[in-house]
């Protein structure tokens, strides 16, 4: 298997456990105070256009050759800790409330 074959598959089951986690921060945001909704309704928004862009990245990683993936990798990175980081950021102000 190839290392970018191998690369994009971590990244796919990492986005199945990331969707897992959003689904339960939706849940949580259904269940707090209505003076919170708002604020969670922001963070689930943000979250999930971020999501979006990972996974345009994700997309153009899995179609680009051998010989370009490399290039593509660095710009998919960046949407994927953003993305990251706003799933713990999230978590984190969910779990205090």
């Amino acid at each position: 298997m190839s290392k970018r074959k191998t690369y994009i598959e971590k990244m796919e089951k990492q986005l199945l456990q990331w969707e897992k986690e959003i689904d339960e921060l939706v849940a949580l945001a259904g269940k707090t105070k209505d003076n919170l909704k708002e604020e969670y309704k922001t963070s689930i928004e943000k979250i999930n256009s971020r999501k979006a862009t990972a996974l345009k990245r994700l997309t153009e990683l899995r179609e680009s050759g051998e010989d370009s993936w490399e290039d593509l990798k660095k710009g998919f990175e960046n949407s994927w800790k953003e993305l990251r980081s706003s799933i713990e950021r999230a978590k984190s102000r969910f779990n205090k409330s």
